[in-house]
């Protein structure tokens, strides 16, 4: 027989160390699993991409200890320049403009807000505390192909400086690689949607628009020159800007057509000013085109694993870039499935878990792409993004999931709530509730993130009980809080926030998403708990405990 020899071994590999991977990583090694990360550039970019963390993104990062960093940390440009304009050129008459109202507190909902923060910080916060948590981050590093075989996968990883070659055996491996996913295509995964919208060259510049900003605060000019669609945005300080340019790939020539004369002039065509002289900016270090191109497309892969290769972030959802839920998308798809490897490389629970992240995941990317288009479309016109800006914390933290790892109750209820609207129903995030522990203040959000969390009422003597003796007998890692007792409930809302009485309990996931509850008081408590979790656990599904 012969045997196979491998350079390194490791649980979970990552191929893509942007913001998906790299939350994945730590998400991971908050759970003890071992992780590579292989990043085909030697650095991260510059090019625009995200600049907003929602509120539920902040809520992941502060359960790892990363969520204050990030409060603290440089804020996005667009905190100061906060207007977008529709016109000509730069320097030409403004169809409208507008400023982007601010952001409303989300305190009612959640103990944290959303940050305006660039991508790029939060990318290198991200490989910092990967690296302190003990995640191997391989930047020039990509994955040159992969096979699945018996209980892993064999990854062929090259250095691309070096161009050495290099074997990994995985017992998991994750494409974060992008829109363009070499790994999604290698499974001959689809995509399905709307497809591309339109392909755009990215220019990045820097120059001085002082004279043509005419002291506007812009973030966004959507321009005619040098063609339709075309798009100026700030980058991270008031002299460095990109132009998005639409093109054709079917007519255009790309390395021809955007060649430095091209882009300056492109520049100039869109700026107005005839004899500027803008430093063009490389987008990677890595690579000598002076362009970065993308497809701004909305589509969702029809499937989000095969075997043990699974896929998160722009790998398994593409969505417009209109109210920046691209990113926080992906980083919840890294949560959802981190807990789930490690319970499954844990011990606790079955492989068939691993289903239920395409089960839960893809219906909450389908949604949010349908939301995005929505904002794009009305982007460009004086108000349509801003009357839509108000659904956005129905779609960032009041979906429901539908999986076996949920035991639902019966009933026909809409797939996504307003958050105020909470009240503890199996699928739905667990509410925001103002609690109070050895005389400090904090919310039942900041008990969740690592384990299962059973809530008990304050006259649920035997449940929590039977939590504490479930947890020690089963190993199975169960944090168990009694209202009342162990937290307290200062404002009396639990009835209203988990729609339990106070002989009920709650079980919340280690994603802070409700499991299963019991209403009141029952008979043998541990069993049904051990029942709960074998369905939970096994993907079986839906419980006849009650």
């Amino acid at each position: 027989m012969r045997v196979q020899v491998y350079d390194e071994e490791v649980q979970v590999l990552i191929a893509g160390g942007g913001l998906v991977g790299l939350s994945l990583a730590v998400f991971l090694r908050d759970q003890g699993i071992s992780t590579i990360v292989l990043e085909r550039h030697p650095a991260t970019s510059m090019q625009p991409r995200g600049r907003m963390l929602t509120s539920r993104s902040m809520e992941l990062f502060h359960s790892i200890g990363l969520g204050q960093a990030i409060v603290e940390a440089p804020p996005s440009v667009f905190l100061e320049y906060g207007e977008s304009a529709r016109a000509e050129t730069l320097v030409g008459a403004e169809d409208f403009r507008t400023a982007r109202p601010p952001m409303d507190s989300v305190a009612e909902f959640s103990p944290h807000e959303p940050a305006l923060i660039d991508q790029s910080t939060v990318v290198s916060l991200l490989r910092t505390r990967a690296e302190q948590c003990g995640a191997d981050i391989r930047f020039g590093h990509r994955m040159a192909g992969f096979y699945q075989r018996g209980r892993g996968v064999d990854v062929v990883a090259e250095e691309r400086a070096a161009g050495r070659r290099y074997r990994v055996r995985a017992e998991y491996l994750v494409a974060a690689d992008g829109h363009r996913s070499p790994t999604r295509r290698s499974l001959g995964i689809e995509m399905l949607g709307p497809g591309t919208l339109q392909h755009i060259a990215n220019i990045a510049f820097e120059a001085d628009l002082t004279v043509a900003l005419r002291g506007r605060r812009l973030a966004l000019c959507y321009l005619r020159q040098p063609r339709s669609g075309t798009l100026l945005a700030i980058l991270d300080r008031s002299d460095r800007w990109v132009l998005m340019v639409p093109y054709d790939p079917e007519t255009s020539d790309v390395d021809r057509e955007f060649d430095r004369a091209g882009c300056v002039d492109m520049i100039r065509a869109a700026t107005g000013i005839a004899d500027l002289e803008p430093a063009l900016l490389m987008p990677f270090a890595d690579e000598a085109r002076l362009v970065h191109t993308w497809e701004m497309a909305a589509a969702v892969a029809e499937r989000y694993r095969v075997g043990r290769v699974l896929l998160a972030g722009d790998a398994a959802h593409i969505m417009p870039p209109a109210g920046g839920f691209g990113g926080n998308t992906g980083i919840q798809d890294a949560h959802n499935l981190a807990w789930k490897i490690a319970a499954v490389l844990g011990g606790a629970a079955d492989p068939g878990l691993l289903e239920t992240y395409e089960l839960e995941r893809r219906p909450v990317a389908r949604l949010t792409c349908e939301h995005t288009i929505q904002r794009l479309r009305g982007r460009t016109e004086a108000e349509g993004d801003s009357q839509l800006a108000a659904n956005s914390p129905a779609i960032g933290l009041g979906y429901r999931y539908r999986s076996p790892a949920i035991l639902a109750e019966d009933d026909d209820g809409p797939d996504v709530l307003h958050p105020r609207d909470l009240s503890g129903l199996p699928g739905t995030r667990a509410a925001h509730l103002e609690l109070v522990r050895d005389g400090r203040q904090l919310s039942t959000i900041d008990l969740f993130g690592h384990r299962f969390v059973l809530l008990t009422g304050p006259e649920a003597v035997a449940w929590s009980a039977a939590g504490r003796r479930f947890a020690a007998e089963s190993g199975i890692g169960l944090d168990v809080y009694r209202l009342g007792h162990d937290v307290h409930d200062s404002q009396r809302r639990w009835k209203q926030k988990y729609g339990v009485d106070d002989s009920g309990a709650v079980l919340i996931r280690p994603d802070g998403f409700v499991a299963w509850r019991a209403p009141s008081s029952a008979e043998q408590p541990e069993r049904l708990l051990a029942d709960v979790f074998r369905r939970l656990l096994t993907g079986v599904g839906d419980s006849d405990a009650t």
